[in-house]
């Protein structure tokens, strides 16, 4: 078996920023990873991160071994997955359709890189899922969640639109406005129950990746988590001044096996630390800790 312990060291440590929580992820003990990662650094020649007390920071070194390792390990797994013979492990994910899967992006690539043999199946069904990226509303009897962050909801506008230019909005200042509806979401149900002068809906999405495509298109506003602001270039998102504030938690859910266990404790790890840009989608989302 080809050793690849001291990349996936690497890998972990550079997803996560701390060798600590890669060694967690890995299984083995704090100072394995920081073995195997100062060994890296002496056979390339130069320093792979810097430490600090706020955790690691790649350097320009460590970006590239990055890079270019992540698609290495990748192929050597799925060569070791042909010449063992080992079958493919599927996990069947659901995504509650107002969450975007862009916010997972990280921890789904870290966790793929990691064991070339997962494959994932994404279905609309909560109940065949293993795992399900859901809010906390949602949650299938029987499953565990793990709560990531939670937000409120704002207004998803056309970015040239008048109201774009406002800091803050209430459903007053809606009234009139074409309505792109979310009949799948509770949060944005509870929002429109405070107004008595609904606005006028115009669509219903099927999913909000859908949803925020509309808005940009200019087909109408939307109600959407403060959290989708960047997810879509063409759209503006501002804060609802409410008497009720509407939040929601959203985080990771699974069945309650051994597999779907260790799939959605990796999951959960790879997102708490985020690479850079992961961070910036989740700019105004609050984590929980």
């Amino acid at each position: 078996m080809m050793d690849l312990a001291p990349l996936r060291y690497f890998q972990s440590a550079y997803d996560t920023g701390t060798f600590s929580a890669s060694a967690r992820m890995n299984g083995v003990s704090q100072p394995s990873v920081s073995a195997a990662v100062s060994k890296l650094e002496e056979h390339y020649g130069g320093a792979l991160f810097l430490r600090r007390r706020d955790g690691l920071a790649p350097t320009a070194l460590g970006h590239e071994l990055y890079r270019q390792s992540g698609a290495v390990l990748a192929q050597l797994s799925l060569l070791e997955q042909r010449l063992t013979g080992r079958a493919p492990q599927a996990v069947r994910v659901h995504c509650q359709p107002d969450i975007l899967v862009a916010s997972f992006q990280a921890a789904l690539s870290g966790l793929r890189r990691d064991n070339a043999a997962l494959t994932f199946q994404f279905t609309n069904s909560r109940e065949e899922a293993d795992i399900l990226f859901c809010s906390d509303g949602c949650v299938p009897r029987g499953c565990t969640f793990q709560v990531l962050w939670q937000e409120t909801y704002g207004a998803a506008l056309p970015r040239d639109h008048p109201l774009a230019a406002q800091a803050a909005l209430t459903l007053a200042d809606l009234a009139g406005e074409p309505l792109i509806a979310r009949p799948y979401c509770p949060g944005a149900d509870q929002l429109l129950l405070q107004e008595q002068a609904l606005p006028a809906i115009v669509a219903e999405a099927a999913h909000d990746a859908q949803l925020l495509d509309l808005v940009a298109a200019g087909l109408g506003v939307a109600l959407v988590p403060m959290g989708h602001a960047r997810a879509q270039q063409g759209i503006t998102v501002r804060p609802l001044s409410t008497d009720t504030p509407v939040q929601r938690q959203v985080g990771v859910a699974h069945r309650k096996t051994q597999f779907a266990a260790a799939i959605a404790k990796s999951l959960c790890a790879f997102w708490q630390h985020p690479a850079d840009f992961v961070e910036k989608l989740l700019f105004d989302r609050m984590p929980i800790r």
